[in-house]
């Protein structure tokens, strides 16, 4: 039987599926995939003999620069161009060398790597050495390359190169996670000065690696086109192209995958469609729990620099109810911004019940016994979105009036990065519990410098923080951990919404698939098996 609790959600629930299917009554396929642009892109099967393999790709392209690349599948292409000192098991996600053979560090301040001898790099730039691990680094903390990810450096004191093969970094302080900060991931992608000189502001378009793919071709509202780098130092991949096609439209791409016109999707983000393609015997190559999806409340400025306020939007939206009703294949209930699995994660926190009188009373108690009407920017291309809708009327049921602003993907990545906005959403993909934290809550990385879009800070957290990541005892630096997850909850400056599942269906002769912990493919390890 519904419970009292559940059944306005349900109502709501049937309404919106069945606008929802209204929508989508009519569509056909061909033997093309149309774009949300009406863009038409052929996908003629690839000449015998060559394998290609075709991807979707779900938004538009928006520049694959490590020092400010941004969105997953942006970082999805940079990941399988270029490479770092380390990078990671697709399964596991232990650290594992890369560009460097191995490494040693008697006290976690001074590290030093030894690098791969021979490794080429993509378009004729010659051989890989320490001076492109040195220039990657100079070219990130510069003020001028605006890099949100300069902060994640800002520890290193100096980084010197012996000789070719050999990079010293010295720390500020003790960093038990410094192989995090070097790996295949954002500012630990090494780029290469000549290309980017040559290129200037066209080198996010020109992206050049020593990763297992180089960039072919793109149009930035129809496809991309990899080639495989026939001199990467593992030697060539499987598969000699990838071929990502934009279909943004979550149904076109179901269909897509199931006639055969697409070989593997990244990213289906509808469960009806996930259900459909698990029936007809798809592969789902998942991940769960990939992030925590988190609204992100902007405490420099009314009404969420009142805890109270943050504190009564917690108690007045059952996210759990929400997304475990709708999308019972892409997300669960959480109550922490770190995942479950992740080491240090603790479920010691305050933890906010659905409680609309308690909402009502913080809000009156912070100044706002009527509520307050605030925006959020969301990308255009997604819309307004069921789950939104639910807490909309959620919200609303307390006083709050929530309001959508639908932005392109581009001005969406910049308005986040710079912190403007009252209110928006992150997920934060990470593998380290220190990823999530000091991005997330550490002052310098304040948004336009860094990720901490909230604007938050907390001296006695902050203190905590940096103990932690200096502690060379693993046991204490996880209690620290544990105890930074137990402020930043109380405090409350991003409120975790669902735990993400993450989802690249494919045709079962696509093998070797394996979504990793940053929600990353190492398509160096896939292959087509027909």
């Amino acid at each position: 039987m519904l419970n009292k609790r559940m059944a306005p959600l349900m109502l709501l629930l049937l309404v919106v599926l069945a606008l929802s299917a209204c929508a989508s009554d009519g569509a056909t396929t061909t033997g093309n995939t149309t774009s949300s642009t009406g863009e038409v892109t052929s996908t003629a099967p690839p000449a015998e003999g060559e394998k290609v393999l075709r991807i979707r790709f779900y938004d538009d392209p928006a520049g694959f620069d490590p020092a400010t690349v941004f969105r997953v599948e942006n970082e999805a292409i940079a990941f399988n161009v270029f490479s770092g000192l380390t990078t990671y098991d697709s399964e596991t996600g232990e650290i594992l060398p890369d560009l460097a053979e191995s490494w040693e560090t008697p006290d976690n301040v001074t590290w030093t790597f030894n690098l791969r001898k021979g490794v080429q790099w993509q378009k004729g730039y010659g051989e890989f050495t320490s001076a492109d691990v040195i220039y990657t680094y100079e070219r990130i903390v510069d003020p001028d390359t605006a890099s949100p990810y300069a902060t994640d450096m800002s520890n290193i004191k100096s980084v010197s190169a012996p000789d070719d093969y050999t990079v010293v970094y010295e720390l500020e302080q003790a960093d038990a996670n410094f192989l995090h900060v070097v790996a295949n991931y954002h500012q630990g992608q090494i780029v290469k000065q000549e290309a980017v000189e040559e290129l200037g502001d066209q080198f996010r378009w020109n992206p050049v690696g020593t990763g297992p793919y180089e960039l072919e071709s793109i149009s930035t509202n129809s496809e991309i086109v990899l080639a495989r780098h026939e001199d990467y130092y593992k030697g060539p991949a499987p598969i000699s192209k990838l071929q990502f096609i934009i279909i943004k439209d979550e149904e076109t791409a179901t269909i897509a995958l199931q006639n055969g016109e697409v070989d593997i999707a990244m990213r289906i983000n509808r469960d009806e469609a996930l259900a459909r393609l698990e029936r007809d015997g798809f592969s789902m190559n998942e991940r769960f729990d990939r992030s925590i999806q988190v609204k992100v409340f902007n405490t420099t400025q009314p009404p969420f620099d009142d805890v109270r306020v943050r504190q009564a939007w917690a108690h007045a939206v059952d996210y759990a109810s929400i997304y475990e009703t709708l999308q019972p294949y892409l997300a669960r209930g959480t109550t922490n911004i770190m995942p479950s699995w992740m080491d240090g994660y603790t479920d010691d926190i305050p933890v906010y019940d659905y409680n609309p009188e308690r909402a009502k009373e913080l809000l009156a108690e912070a100044g706002y016994p009527d509520g307050f009407t605030v925006k959020q920017p969301l990308v255009s291309s997604n819309g307004v979105r069921e789950g939104e809708q639910l807490e909309q009327e959620y919200l609303q049921a307390v006083g709050i009036q929530l309001e959508f602003e639908l932005v392109d993907a581009p001005v969406f990545n910049q308005r986040r990065n710079d912190g403007d906005f009252a209110l928006s959403s992150r997920a934060l993909p990470a593998i380290n519990p220190d990823t999530i934290l000091f991005s997330y809550l550490h002052p310098d990385n304040k948004a336009p410098r860094g990720l901490n879009g909230a604007g938050y800070d907390n001296p006695e957290l902050t203190s905590k923080l940096e103990a932690a990541r200096m502690e060379l005892d693993e046991t204490v630096r996880l209690q620290l951990y544990k105890e930074v997850q137990q402020m930043a909850m109380t405090d409350l400056p991003y409120l975790p919404t669902q735990s993400l599942h993450g989802y690249w269906p494919s045709h079962p002769y696509v093998v070797g698939v394996h979504l990793n912990p940053l929600s990353k493919v190492n398509f160096y390890e896939v292959d087509i098996q027909r």
